[in-house]
């Protein structure tokens, strides 16, 4: 372990503690209410159950910083920390141990290692799978005006399915978290936003914008950044995401049909739309600082993706699928048709729908008005189903129709 991994890992878990602490406050009033509630009975089960959690979260993140403040760099792994960590607890909670808690806190820590790469991940890594978050509340975010910090967000009514006749939908509102800020999401923010859901839906917490650029150009590990743009376009899009804060209230579809069924923990998901904290990472070559990389820690999982997760509208796809096929280049609008097709195929696999190329461009946020552009966007879109019925990922029978107007795409 050299001194970037030591200092990676100290700066995310730094990160964590200030996340773990505040949980650990909410955790403790939420256990008071529910057991004022019940004086005569025994303390509530859930309560407990999360406090205890959150208590071993806080004490792992205190045992980490306390080894790393001691290491020196000879002979230092991961597993060495784990060691360590587990001395250290044994000594500052003794109780713990007498519990059999001890196994809980050392998942714990472990769980916290694993979240955090390698710094050699950071500038080369991938990763094999991408989730991909269908649910028509992230579709239709673009359409909803960020509102200004000091106003109150107007709620959109996103409808969502039908009820004895009627339309349910979930209401969902966005706001800046801090000024200045974006007037509107874009489709690229929500696949820069579906890619960083991919990095810590695969159990790693930490990641660097390299990392995100490859998750959201399908590359594989160690590939060459090939559009600097985009870089700079991902760059940009964290800093949206990471402060604009979303509001999704589904107490009407939670209590609807299917829906009713499913594992409600919660019906209005608030929180930024990706809750993380920028963290510097150095590069050393022996002692002398040779680079600086930008990364970013995930504190909280998002909450469009728990939402997704609970109404079960989150496709996961091999990253291979996300590959951009030979002939078509990583730009932001190549990237944004790629992930509307992908939504559009998810939404109506075996339904034998017709998309329009006009509806996919205009959901993708191309401009649709100069010809020469639409026709390229024609050829992109054509490139892309022809890579993925190559790769299996697509029947064959899903196709481009050429009609009159040579317009519709045949999804089976």
């Amino acid at each position: 372990m050299n001194k970037a991994e030591i200092q990676l890992l100290h700066n995310s878990i730094q990160a964590e503690a200030i996340e773990a602490t505040q949980k650990l406050s909410e955790a403790q009033l939420v256990w008071l209410r529910a057991s004022d509630k019940n004086l005569d009975e025994l303390p509530p089960q859930k309560e407990t159950y999360e406090l205890m959690q959150c208590s071993f979260k806080c004490i792992a993140v205190e045992m980490l910083l306390r080894v790393l403040g001691q290491l020196t760099l000879k002979q230092t792994t991961r597993a060495s920390l784990l060691a360590l960590s587990a001395k250290e607890t044994q000594l500052n909670y003794p109780l713990t141990f007498e519990n059999d808690k001890e196994k809980d806190i050392l998942k714990s820590i472990a769980r916290l290692l694993d979240s955090i790469p390698t710094p050699e991940t950071l500038t080369s890594g991938s990763i094999d799978k991408s989730v991909h978050m269908i649910a028509k509340a992230a579709q239709y975010l673009p359409k909803i005006p960020i509102a200004p910090k000091a106003e109150t967000p107007t709620a959109a009514a996103v409808a969502v399915a039908k009820d004895k006749g009627k339309e349910v939908a979930v209401n969902v509102g966005l706001q800046a978290g801090f000024a200045p800020i974006a007037p509107n999401l874009t489709p690229f923010d929500l696949s820069v936003m579906q890619a960083a859901a991919s990095i810590y839906a695969s159990g790693s917490k930490t990641f660097s914008t390299n990392q995100l650029y490859r998750v959201l150009t399908g590359a594989d590990a160690h590939t060459k950044i090939t559009s600097k743009a985009t870089l700079e376009a991902v760059r940009k899009s964290l800093d949206t995401l990471q402060a604009t804060i979303i509001t999704i209230d589904a107490e009407q579809q939670a209590a609807i049909g299917k829906y009713r069924a499913y594992d409600w923990s919660e019906t209005t998901f608030k929180g930024y739309l990706l809750p993380m904290t920028k963290l510097e990472t150095a590069y050393y070559s022996g002692n002398q600082l040779t680079a600086k990389c930008d990364c970013w820690r995930i504190i909280d999982t998002p909450p469009l993706l728990a939402y997704s997760k609970t109404i079960k509208q989150v496709a996961t796809i091999p990253q291979k699928v996300k590959r951009l096929p030979k002939g078509v280049s990583a730009t932001v609008k190549n990237i944004c048709i790629r992930d509307t097709l992908l939504y559009y195929i998810h939404l109506n696999r075996g339904k034998g729908v017709r998309l329009n190329y006009s509806t996919l461009f205009e959901a993708a946020g191309a401009d649709t008005s100069n010809r020469d552009t639409c026709y390229k966007m024609r050829k992109v879109t054509r490139a892309l189903l022809k890579y993925w019925q190559e790769i299996g990922f697509m029947p064959g029978e899903t196709d481009v129709i050429t009609g009159a107007k040579k317009d519709i795409i045949y999804i089976s």
